[in-house]
């Protein structure tokens, strides 16, 4: 039987592709964001076997929306990518944009993680997008990076639980990706170093090759960012922090 996949955030960036890929992988393909519109041309492009579920997963009704879902129907793969990040000092950004942050970042990866996993059967995989921030606290970007350290550490516990059940968890820690998601996290394209940027193609690559493998349980994309996350964990956090912190525009 054909393989099905939920990806959510799908309309742009990484979602977008993970999306294209598995469909040329063989995969019925459901994706889920906020944009109709978005939905519709990935559905057009990729093929009409494929389908997608508006929903605001940032929202109690989004989430329960999806979670019925994956409660009534079976995917052999969940991919929670949808999450957005708040460029500023903590201070300076209002507060219900932050609560409305840790809601999509880490509430509904969550919800949706459970949902997903209570019916999954050995061979499913679940891979949760986090952050090469997750291991580099970054100020002005502080809270992101906090949800992003609360998924890398949710899915590592959940990989150990569920490898007995024949079910893959993977973390995926992008870094720096060209992508819309600086721009709607309220900072500029300029800020991002070209020299550092992955684009989203080069980390799903990185992804299905880590899917095949299914061995860790925490995947950082790119020779660079593995190289920089290990760096920054040999630091103390004082010097690590100082350093991310001066880092940032």
């Amino acid at each position: 039987m054909e393989k099905t996949a939920l990806v959510t955030g799908a309309s742009e960036g990484i979602g977008r592709v993970f999306a294209q890929k598995l469909a040329k992988e063989g995969f019925t393909v459901t994706g889920v964001a906020r944009s109709e519109s978005k939905l519709q041309g990935l559905v057009k492009e990729i093929g009409a076997k494929h389908g997608y579920i508006v929903a605001d997963l940032s929202t109690e009704s989004g989430q329960k929306k999806i979670a019925k879902e994956l409660g009534e129907n079976h995917y052999d793969l969940l991919i929670n990518n949808a999450g957005v990040g708040a460029v500023g000092k903590f201070l300076e950004i209002p507060l219900e944009k932050q609560i409305s942050m840790l809601k999509l970042n880490c509430e509904a990866v969550v919800n949706l993680s459970f949902s997903f996993l209570k019916k999954s059967k050995s061979g499913d995989a679940l891979i949760n997008v986090s952050s090469t921030l997750a291991f580099m606290p970054m100020p002005s970007i502080g809270l992101y990076s906090a949800t992003k350290a609360f998924v890398t550490s949710f899915t590592e516990s959940l990989w150990f639980e569920q490898k007995t059940r024949g079910v893959y968890v993977m973390g995926l820690c992008p870094g720096i990706t060209s992508t819309n998601f600086q721009v709607n996290s309220g900072g500029k394209m300029e800020d991002i170093p070209q020299n550092l940027a992955q684009t989203p193609q080069a980390v799903v690559e990185n992804a299905w090759k880590a899917l095949q493998a299914r061995k860790n349980p925490t995947v950082i994309s790119g020779k660079k960012n593995a190289v920089m996350t290990v760096m920054t964990k040999m630091m103390p956090r004082k010097s690590t922090v100082t350093m991310m912190g001066k880092m940032m525009p």
